[in-house]
């Protein structure tokens, strides 16, 4: 009876799965042996990002807020190693699909000036 799960410890880890859901399926979209993925790396950072920060802010995923906080830390530290390397941001803007545009639909106009001068220069 110590180690029973009662009704709120079952909610608990409902939420704690959602939450882990959304890193797992991002380490997946890196998963290919067929294409390249580095491209991806970009994208998938700041959806995570956002993905978190919306079940962070959700009064549901109130008991487990400082959790996701920290997660989103953790998440912040690889996004700026990212930004530490030219290779991600060169194969995000010379996918064919992507190109500038997705740069210049979620970032400022000065990291998409600072990346597209790295890009010329490299």
């Amino acid at each position: 009876d110590n180690f029973k799960l009662d009704q709120s410890d079952w909610r608990h880890l409902g939420l704690i799965h959602q939450v882990l859901k959304e890193p797992a399926m991002a380490q997946q979209s890196f998963s290919s042996a067929k294409h390249l993925t580095a491209w991806k790396t970009i994208p998938t950072l700041e959806c995570l990002t956002v993905r978190w920060r919306s079940m962070a802010d959700d009064l549901q995923y109130l008991l487990i807020a400082d959790v996701i906080e920290a997660g989103l830390k953790n998440v912040d530290k690889y996004f700026k190693k990212t930004s530490q390397s030219d290779v991600y941001f060169i194969c995000l803007v010379l996918d064919p699909n992507y190109k500038l545009t997705y740069v210049e639909g979620w970032w400022d106009f000065e990291d998409v000036a600072d990346g597209r001068a790295c890009l010329e220069a490299v």
